[in-house]
């Protein structure tokens, strides 16, 4: 019964993250990351307070397991490993352009994905 409770709240705390990061609407921009980076890019972006990794992040707002973890960074389209930017907008004036606009260098986690992936996660903790 304990784990059943624990997994209601973990699983209502997710919601409520994610329903707050989606009804943020330009918030939603903080969540950005870089799809073509050099080891440069990599190293200086690593050092910086500014980027944390997926896996740092979902462990916070979640509480998971590495197996529950890599569920979720499959669903959004990012490994765990993926430096998502916390603190700033990147590119952001390019996404008023259209969904052909932007820069192909620059995409956003898919929260929705991420919000219906974690059940699966959640039992991936639990094996």
């Amino acid at each position: 019964m304990g784990m059943r409770l624990a997994r209601r709240l973990v699983t209502a705390a997710i919601a409520t993250v994610a329903a707050v990061a989606l009804a943020a609407g330009p918030a939603n921009a903080h969540f950005c990351f870089k799809t073509a980076l050099n080891d440069r890019a990599a190293l200086g972006m690593a050092g910086s307070a500014n980027w944390v990794s997926f896996h740092d992040l979902a462990f916070e707002f979640t509480g998971l397991c590495d197996a529950g973890i890599e569920v979720l960074a499959e669903a959004g389209g990012v490994t765990p490993d993926t430096l998502i930017n916390g603190h700033g907008t990147m590119a952001g004036g390019t996404l008023r352009k259209g969904e052909e606009a932007g820069t192909p260098a620059i995409s956003h986690l898919d929260f929705d994905a991420i919000d219906a992936a974690f059940p699966a996660a959640a039992a991936a903790c639990e094996s």
